[in-house]
C-alpha cells in the first residue's frame, strides 16, 4: 500500500515585530439569519474575529405591535464556540430630521446568546427585560451566487485515523481549481496540482452566502469515496471552502479534513 503523498512546505521568515497571530480556521458567521416560518423577523450577524455585532428587526408589544423595536447585541465567542453578550435598546432622531445627539440613548435591556449547530444554523436566545425568546435560526438565502470559473491557490489537508499510522499527517500544496456550476444542479471541482487530478462535486445547497454539498462524489489520490463539502464561499478575490470524509478503500481508515482558498483567474 503506497503512502499518501507528502509535500514539504517552504518556511517563510516572519518579521520580529509581528504581534498579531491569525486564529485557527473557523466559520465566518457574518450573514442574514431568520426562521423560515416567521417571515418579517430576523437578525444580522457581523463577525470580527471573536466579536460579533447583531442587529435585530423585531416589533414592540401590545399597541406597539406594528412599530419596529430596535435592539442590538455585542457578543463574544467562548472556548466552546458559543456567542453571548449584552443586548441594548437604542433610540434616536426621526430619520427625516437632522440628527440630534441629545435624542440618542442606549440602555442594556437584556442579553443574547447564539449556539451554533453547524456552519449555517443554530439556536438564538435573548431577553428584553422579562420577556425571553428562543428561536431556531438559519442563514437566509437571497440569490444564487455564481461560483463557476478558474482559480489558483492552495489546499491544506490533514489525514487521521489511518490504519497505517505512517499515512497520518498534513499535506499542503499549490493547485489550480476549476469550478463548474449548474443552477439547481451540481457544482463540480477539479483540483489540478503535482498530485493526481482530484475531482469533487455533487448537488449543492445554498444557505445564505455559503454553499454545501452533503454527499459529494470524491475521487482524489487515486481513491474514491463520498465526502461532505461545506463553507464553500465566493470571496471578493476568489473562492474558499472545506471538505471532510473518508479517503477511500485505497487508504484504509484514513479520513481527510481539507481547506482550500484560491484567487479568481478567469
Amino acid at each position: 500500500m503506497s503512502k499518501l503523498p507528502r509535500l514539504r512546505a517552504i518556511a517563510i521568515a516572519l518579521l520580529a515585530s509581528l504581534a498579531l497571530v491569525r486564529p485557527a480556521v473557523a466559520v465566518d458567521r457574518t450573514d442574514i439569519y431568520w426562521n423560515p416560518d416567521e417571515g418579517g423577523w430576523g437578525v444580522n450577524f457581523v463577525q470580527s474575529a471573536d466579536f460579533m455585532f447583531a442587529t435585530f428587526f423585531i416589533y414592540g408589544p401590545n399597541s406597539l405591535s406594528i412599530q419596529p423595536f430596535w435592539v442590538t447585541a455585542n457578543m463574544t465567542q467562548d472556548a466552546n464556540g458559543v456567542w453571548s453578550g449584552p443586548l441594548y435598546q437604542t433610540t434616536g432622531t426621526f430619520f427625516g430630521s437632522p440628527w440630534n445627539p441629545a435624542q440618542q440613548t442606549t440602555s442594556q435591556v437584556g442579553t443574547a446568546t447564539f449556539v451554533p449547530t453547524n456552519s449555517y444554523s443554530g439556536t438564538l436566545t435573548y431577553n428584553v427585560g422579562g420577556t425571553n425568546v428562543t428561536k431556531q435560526i438559519q442563514r437566509q438565502t437571497l440569490t444564487t451566487i455564481p461560483l463557476g470559473g478558474k482559480y489558483s491557490g492552495a489546499v491544506l489537508s490533514t489525514f487521521s485515523n489511518c490504519n497505517d499510522p505512517a499515512q497520518n499527517g498534513s499535506l499542503t500544496y499549490f493547485a489550480n481549481v476549476n469550478v463548474s456550476q449548474t443552477v439547481g444542479g451540481p457544482i463540480d471541482f477539479e483540483i489540478e496540482s503535482d498530485l493526481p487530478l482530484c475531482r469533487i462535486g455533487g448537488t449543492y445547497i445554498l444557505n445564505g452566502s455559503l454553499y454545501r454539498i452533503p454527499s459529494a462524489a470524491y475521487a482524489c489520490y487515486n481513491s474514491t469515496s463520498t465526502v461532505a463539502m461545506s463553507q464553500v464561499k465566493s470571496t471578493a478575490q476568489g473562492i474558499e471552502g472545506t471538505w471532510s470524509g473518508p479517503v477511500g478503500s485505497a487508504y484504509p481508515g484514513c479520513t481527510e479534513q481539507a481547506y482550500f482558498s484560491a484567487l479568481f483567474v478567469y
